[in-house]
């Protein structure tokens, strides 16, 4: 599979950086890989291949068909939008904190 996260010269790379950018999302922590000769995309005959789109600390993978006349962007920004690439919810968040001792002071 072609990586195209390594190079700047891929123009549906450069507008998801700049869309991830705009969120607020760090670029770093997305993995973004555009495959063009892939058997899944030759199968369902995509010609313009399938764009990977993973974000790191959560594990969070999406395919997009991205050939010509695909809504590829619209559909990343749909997923944003609806959260599907969101942060993890940190480990502590789970936890039950017991409910704090009442402190009563007898005059």
């Amino acid at each position: 599979m072609a990586r195209a996260n390594r190079t700047d010269d891929n123009s549906k790379v450069t507008a998801l950086r700049h869309a991830l950018q705009a969120r607020g999302l760090d670029v770093r922590d997305f993995e973004i890989e555009e495959d063009s000769r892939s058997g899944i995309s030759q199968l369902l005959g995509m010609a313009g291949g399938v764009l990977t789109v993973r974000r790191r600390s959560t594990g969070e993978i999406r395919i997009y068909a991205s050939g010509p006349g695909s809504t590829w962007f619209a559909a990343i920004l749909a997923d944003l939008d609806r959260g599907y690439f969101r942060a993890a919810t940190p480990a502590g968040a789970f936890h039950r904190r017991p409910a704090p001792a009442s402190s009563a002071i007898w005059v």
